[in-house]
This record gives structure tokens, C-alpha cells and sequence, in this order.
């Protein structure tokens, strides 16, 4: 009998955190499609050049290069080119060797 509740309890557990999972999962993809239509929304009105300070290029470069790939799905500010132009100039000019 112990074994048996065990068994079910870990089942339990394991159910419970895979519901939390994708209820957090889905609450997330809900942010990421309001964020990228308020974003849109505030870019029609701002017109069509932003130039992001050097401190704004770091804070993307930052976060950006965490999605990899996925960035250029999401990338409004610059072009996806652009952006990968930042990155190789931020890593050249951060290299310690030069």
C-alpha cells in the first residue's frame, strides 16, 4: 500500500507542476503579444527614426542576444542586420586583446 501511494503522489506532484508550467508559459505569451502591439501602437506614433543612445544599444544588445535567433521575429528598434552589427562591434571592442 505505501508503495502504491508513492507512486500516485509523484504523479500528482509531477501533473501539478506541469499545469503550473503551462499556465505560466501561456501568461507569458500573453505579455509578449500585448508588449509587441503596444509597441507597435507607440512606434506609428513616434515616427520613423528612433536612434537608440549607446546605452540603449548595451541594454539591447543585452537581452537581445539571449533570444539568438529568435530576435528577429520580435526586433522593432533596428533591423535584425543592424542589430547583429552592434553585437560584432560591442564584442570587438570589448575584447581585452585590443
Amino acid at each position: 500500500m505505501q508503495k502504491y501511494w508513492e507512486f500516485t503522489q509523484k504523479n500528482v506532484f509531477s501533473e501539478l507542476l506541469s499545469l503550473l508550467g503551462r499556465m505560466t508559459q501561456e501568461n507569458l505569451n500573453q505579455q509578449i503579444e500585448y508588449l509587441k502591439v503596444e509597441n507597435e501602437i507607440l512606434r506609428k506614433r513616434v515616427g520613423r527614426s528612433i536612434r537608440p543612445t549607446l546605452v540603449e544599444r548595451r541594454k539591447l544588445i543585452k537581452f537581445g542576444t539571449l533570444l539568438g535567433k529568435y530576435l528577429k521575429n520580435i526586433i522593432t528598434v533596428v533591423t535584425y542586420e543592424t542589430f547583429l552589427l552592434w553585437v560584432r562591434g560591442y564584442k570587438r571592442n570589448k575584447d581585452p586583446k585590443k
